[in-house]
């Protein structure tokens, strides 16, 4: 590229300068100036080494692995929030204004089980705890009967789902839940995809950030990133970030947030302005290398060249271009819709529910598709809404089969919004 060797190879050297010429003083001026921003440059890239530092020394093995995503027996995840506190501790004395509109009153223990059990994907445990409750008291145990139908809708067994239902028809004088066609049965047991999100500014701050995505990237092949609550960037924060990212080529990464990432370092750039560090230039364009943009990517390693005078990194196409993960949950019109399964600590489903909050009000979760959700990620959903209904907002589910809503009301979130069980 004939622009890349302007700034390549040079002439004779020149004669030496007239001390007098003041054209030579300018020069010695601007020599003054690059040393100035050379040794700042120096100066932050020793800092973003000293961090790097320090995350490695601090980085111990946190838990011992004898599968995809799961602890060893007896081990619990390091500085892992309490997943089910008090609603009175989240809330206030005052906080429960929302109340739950509830087909059923407190579950029995034996659902709860049951409804524990299957949110942990073990559905034959669930089913004989759901078949005690029947067999205890077959006459009044409605619920019982409802949440063995909505397990053999959610695992795909319509002859069991039919047997049961011509019982209850006759036990209880009449008609059964209908079997839904487009149902999405419950997948085999499998791993969530692990993800980190940043939020605050793009600084030093963020190592702890780091640190956990190092760890999930040695346990994971996928990892979901999400930028979109990062308020501000800063260079030693860019040049943190671009190292991390840079080991992770080898990864399948889902990026969320990256166009409001990718504005906010743009507008701490001039084509032609030397700053204390090039990372924030490297790391734009490394975000746009990652999603396989070639035409963006070469536009800004021009202004890059410009701005250094130096050749640009060459654009690579990455093995896999990051992208959104099809399966993420949506807005559908002023409703938000929850995806079929959420497992595990899933921040950027949380950030998305979030900005949604942001705009709408009453914030209403469809959950016509949701056939499952885990503990961990039902703790989480209701540690990220409680803040909303402490603030006055109107948070409600509609859609809700009967075994999520048991796992609901055992942990606090009927406390917190108004719940509508799914239809026959």
């Amino acid at each position: 590229m004939a622009l890349f060797g302007l700034f390549g190879k040079k002439g004779n050297p020149p004669a030496p300068p007239d001390p007098s010429d003041a054209r030579t003083q300018n020069r010695g001026s601007g020599s003054v100036q690059r040393r100035a921003r050379g040794e700042r440059s120096f100066d932050t890239e020793k800092k973003i080494d000293a961090i790097e530092s320090e995350m490695s020394s601090e980085f111990v093995p946190s838990r011992t692995l004898t599968g995809a995503n799961t602890i060893a027996p007896g081990e619990t995840g390091a500085g892992e929030a309490e997943l089910a506190p008090s609603t009175d501790v989240l809330l206030g004395v005052e906080g429960k204004a929302v109340p739950a509109e509830l087909g059923l009153t407190e579950a029995a223990p034996a659902l709860q089980e049951a409804a524990i059990l299957f949110a942990d994907e073990q559905y034959e445990l669930a089913e004989q705890m759901l078949r005690i409750a029947i067999d205890a008291d077959p006459e009044n145990d409605r619920e019982a009967w409802l949440m063995l139908l909505d397990l053999y809708q959610a695992t795909g067994r319509q002859d069991d789902f039919d047997r049961l239902s011509i019982d209850y028809a006759t036990r209880f004088e009449t008609s059964p839940p209908s079997w839904r066609e487009t149902e999405t049965a419950a997948p085999p047991a499998r791993s969530a995809t692990p993800s980190v999100a940043l939020s605050g500014m793009l600084d030093s701050s963020i190592i702890k950030s780091l640190e956990r995505l190092q760890k999930l990237a040695e346990q994971n092949t996928s990892l979901r990133l999400d930028f979109a609550r990062i308020t501000g960037v800063a260079p030693v924060g860019c040049g943190l970030l671009l190292r991390s990212l840079k080991r992770l080529h080898e990864h399948e990464l889902a990026l969320s947030g990256t166009e409001e990432l990718a504005a906010r370092i743009r507008a701490i750039l001039e084509v032609g302005r030397r700053d204390e560090t090039e990372a924030p230039w490297l790391l734009l364009m490394e975000l746009l290398r990652l999603q396989n943009r070639q035409q963006e990517f070469e536009d800004t390693s021009i202004d890059y060249c410009i701005t250094f005078e130096v050749s640009p990194p060459p654009f690579v196409p990455p093995k896999t271009a990051a992208t959104r993960l099809a399966t993420e949950a949506q807005p559908a019109g002023d409703a938000f819709l929850l995806p079929p399964v959420i497992e595990g600590r899933n921040e950027i489903l949380l950030a998305d529910i979030t900005r949604h909050a942001a705009l709408h009000d009453p914030l209403v979760l469809d959950c016509s598709r949701l056939v499952r959700i885990d503990f961990t990620a039902a703790g989480q959903l209701l540690m990220s809404l409680s803040p909303l209904a402490r603030a006055g907002a109107a948070i409600e589910f509609t859609g809700v089969s009967r075994l999520v809503l048991a796992l609901f009301a055992m942990i606090g979130i009927t406390e917190i919004a108004r719940i509508s069980p799914r239809k026959s």
